[in-house]
């Protein structure tokens, strides 16, 4: 992983439960976080300490512009990262590339904070902001106010420009434990109480209302946000932010009129916004005058695809793509647009296959064309993600009422409230030759097909629909682990098993696989699966690779788990740092893809070599993407550069042991190609360390031992491969293996006899 020039600041206290989820998300990405502790007094700094922050003290002097500004005062990198304990980043991997590229007058980034909050009725407002987190280290950059403190003002007054990025950070804040937000906002309301005595200002005023909203005390955030509007200058970006949220106080409070005229008062100021449609919206929703509102949902739709910098600087709002799919649908479906209807309330639920209001959507639409057996499959999946939803069960109760007792018997399978077991996860692009029997091979060990199409022009997406399967569509982008995590955002199943068209399962492997998985414990996250895969060299030769790969494993949810890798991605990373293990299955499936033409062979070399270069361009000290560099180098007969691109991935000295033990049975066979066999020697037995039961080192072990005239040593060696060939023929233990053909192994185990 490359870290960036980056320093994270951060200000804490008393922060043990969040604070490790935090780190964990940023400590392999940044050079240094600096760590203000305000007066902690549980374990928040000892965790620190293991995640080896800078940790300075500093008395907590009811202001937070000033704790964090002794932050930023310790950082030595050239860009600063601002993040908090109950927040999450998303996407660590883009900063090396976002600061490398960064213009000299960008002087601050925007990242996207995704954030849920609970309302006083229990329901959850789910919502993404646009805020300046990462900014350049410059002593004239500082945070002003004592809460709800800002950065982008001083950024702006040195002329510098405010850019989007893609950055997104999780924020748990809001939805938090219910008895801890009151006092948060009570601890802002004091603060808040003190400055207005001493700076009776817009921005201060617009605060305490916003607090007060959250409190639900509406009459009082009117009256605040009412003074805030008399007192801001016309020109300021914050006048916008502040008529946007006094217009949803206002549809709260039932006065209307108010609320649209500040939404449309808003509009004048920055028409390409998405906050003031989405303050109109909700006003008519609310009011059940759906045509306005879905004019103004549709619109707010577009404002948010536009991205208007502008309006995000101003604070502009993003509804989530599923809470604003089903709010669509819903409005469709109360002016009776059926159709329409059904296609939005789909797309929201392609968007979060776990979003309840879709799925609600979905069942309420069904209920109303007297499909109560689809309506009862929608709610049943909505209960599973929401076990104790009172309202679910409700309707639950009343779509049975409908049903016939024969029908009730013969749906008591799928009205169990369980998550699906098994997901079949794949990506294909014109496989229409290859994905039938793919399918075939699996179609009665899962509980639903996953299938993200990349671009297919020929039948894949056809035959894929023959066999019932969940089709996604996916602009290619140059990565596989991208395109294999938008098919882990579809999954519903308790596990997901990952196959491309050209694998099959050898059914005699997998007929214990379900209840291996419903037995399996807590503890494990994945099993590793025997890929046998024949490869047809440049040469014409051809070679039995059997590697162990997690293929199957479980859906902890995506981005929790995740793949990573341009090329020969790999979802292993992410299953340990879940401190999960993985372990070792019977399962056995067969790989096609090496075993074709020549021209096809290269082709596909040719596509690595560049994913890999792209790769590694990115993220210079990536090892498993120079040691993959590598193998493809070899592949292509360039014996000299794939040597040093293994190498390379040897020293950076992040290798897990089967990949190591790959890298070194490749050097091994590389030197002794140049007939250094003493080194050969080494690097077989240092491959032999971490994968002491494969046979490929082995062999190559055998071979140098007899080339240095060690005839009785090698004998012996040989004897063992033949023996492990003939009797071994899963992988072994550290999931790595390359078959060596036997009659190889015996020409070797006579010339160490003579």
């Amino acid at each position: 992983m490359v870290r960036s020039p980056i320093s994270v600041a951060m200000i804490v206290r008393n922060e043990e439960k969040m604070l490790p989820d935090c780190l964990q998300s940023l400590k392999d990405y940044v050079m240094e976080i600096i760590l203000v502790d305000t007066g902690s007094t549980d374990r928040t700094k000892e965790i620190a300490h293991e995640y080896g922050c800078k940790i300075i003290d500093f008395p907590w002097q009811d202001d937070f512009a000033m704790a964090r500004n002794v932050a930023l005062d310790n950082c030595t990198q050239p860009f600063i990262l601002s993040i908090d304990a109950d927040e999450r980043l998303i996407n660590p991997q883009i900063l090396s590339k976002l600061c490398l590229n960064s213009p000299l007058l960008t002087g601050g980034w925007l990242v996207h904070l995704i954030s849920e909050a609970v309302r006083p009725d229990g329901a959850v407002d789910k919502f993404v902001t646009n805020l300046l987190r990462l900014f350049r280290n410059d002593l004239r950059i500082r945070f002003r106010g004592i809460i709800h403190e800002q950065i982008h003002f001083s950024i702006l007054d040195l002329g510098l420009q405010i850019q989007n990025s893609p950055l997104e950070f999780v924020h748990l804040g809001y939805s938090s434990d219910k008895n801890d937000m009151p006092a948060k906002q009570l601890r802002n309301l004091d603060l808040l109480n003190k400055v207005i005595q001493k700076n009776p200002d817009s921005y201060n005023y617009f605060q305490r209302g916003k607090t007060y909203l959250a409190l639900n005390e509406l009459q009082k955030a009117d009256s605040d946000l009412a003074e805030a509007m008399k007192l801001i200058d016309d020109n300021n970006v914050l006048l916008p932010q502040i008529l946007n949220f006094g217009a949803i106080i206002a549809t709260r409070l039932g006065l209307r009129d108010i609320a649209k005229q500040r939404a449309e008062m808003s509009l004048k100021i920055i028409p390409k916004q998405a906050f003031a449609y989405f303050a109109l919206a909700e006003l008519y929703f609310e009011a059940k005058i759906f045509k306005e509102a879905l004019d103004n949902y549709l619109k707010l739709d577009e404002m948010q695809a536009l991205q208007d910098l502008h309006a995000m600087i101003a604070g502009d709002y993003r509804m989530p793509g599923e809470e604003l799919a089903y709010k669509i649908g819903k409005c469709y479906l109360e002016l009776k647009e059926f159709e329409t209807s059904e296609k939005y309330f789909l797309v929201g639920n392609q968007i979060n296959p776990g979003d309840i209001n879709n799925l609600a959507g979905l069942a309420n639409l069904y209920f109303l064309h007297g499909n109560f057996i689809a309506s009862l499959e929608k709610l049943n999946l909505a209960l599973s993600f929401d076990p104790s939803n009172l309202s679910i069960q409700t309707y639950i109760s009343l779509v049975k009422s409908k049903l016939p007792n024969s029908l009730l018997q013969n749906f008591s399978k799928s009205d169990s409230p369980t998550k699906p077991l098994l997901s079949l996860s794949m990506i294909v692009k014109n496989e229409e030759s290859m994905i039938t029997d793919c399918l075939n091979s699996i179609a009665e060990f899962v509980d639903e097909i996953i299938i993200v199409d990349t671009g297919s022009t020929d039948n894949t997406l056809k035959i894929a629909q023959s066999y019932g399967a969940n089709i996604f569509h996916y602009e290619w982008n140059d990565d596989f682990a991208s395109a294999r995590n938008e098919s882990l955002k579809h999954c519903c199943g308790k596990w997901i098993l990952y196959l491309d068209a050209d694998e099959r399962l050898e059914q005699s492997s997998i007929q214990d696989l379900r209840s291996i998985l419903e037995n399996a414990s807590d503890d494990i996250g994945a099993y590793v699966c025997t890929i046998e895969s024949t490869h047809l060299q440049l040469d014409n030769s051809t070679e039995l690779h059997r590697g162990g790969y997690p293929r199957i494993f479980r859906n902890y949810g995506y981005p929790n788990i995740k793949f990573e890798g341009r090329v020969h991605e790999q979802i292993g990373e992410s299953i340990f740092a879940l401190n999960k293990s993985i372990a070792f299955s019977q399962v056995i499936i067969k790989h096609l893809g090496y075993d074709t033409t020549r021209e096809v062979m290269e082709s596909k070399v040719k596509r690595n070599y560049q994913l890999l270069l792209k790769h590694i361009n990115e993220e210079p000290t990536n090892a498993y993407a120079w040691f993959q560099l590598g193998q493809t180098l070899a592949q292509m007969q360039l014996v000299d550069e794939a040597e040093k691109a293994i190498r390379f991935s040897i020293e950076v000295g992040s290798l897990s042991d089967s990949v190591y033990a790959s890298a070194c049975a490749t050097l091994s066979q590389i030197v002794g190609g140049k007939r250094k066999f003493i080194e050969a020697l080494d690097w077989a037995e240092k491959s032999l360390e971490k994968a002491p039961e494969q046979v490929f080192a082995l062999s190559l072990k055998a071979f140098a031992l007899l080339l240095l005239n060690r005839k009785t040593e090698a004998e012996q060696i040989f004897l063992t491969a033949i023996e492990r060939n003939i009797n071994h023929r899963s992988i072994p233990q550290t999931g790595f293996d390359v078959q060596v053909p036997d009659n190889e192994l015996m020409v070797g185990l006579q010339r160490s006899r003579n």
